[in-house]
């Protein structure tokens, strides 16, 4: 049970997280670079919560944080609400 209420409560953050790295970097073909920016961003503040760190290990958090971006990132796609910048047309 208290995973799942961790899991619950850093969702918003990881949900916040995504959001503002595409707002700020809205460039297509770019998922993976943008996935590493969002994870050092948890990093930093796994690395400063002792309490999360004594619940969780890093790569706990990993395997639960990268599916949630995952399903993030899909369902925003599939929403359309991440904006697609245009690509260069190169003719």
């Amino acid at each position: 049970m208290n995973t799942l209420l961790i899991i619950l409560k850093i969702f918003p953050l990881v949900l916040a997280a995504v959001q503002a790295v595409e707002q700020a970097i809205p460039l297509p073909g770019q998922g993976n670079k943008k996935l590493e920016l969002v994870l050092d961003v948890l990093k930093s503040a796994y690395d400063g919560s002792t309490d999360l760190a004594k619940q969780f290990s890093w790569d706990k958090l990993v395997a639960v944080v990268v599916p949630m971006i995952a399903k993030i990132v899909d369902l925003h796609n599939a929403l359309g609400l991440f904006q697609k910048s245009a690509q260069p047309n190169n003719a």
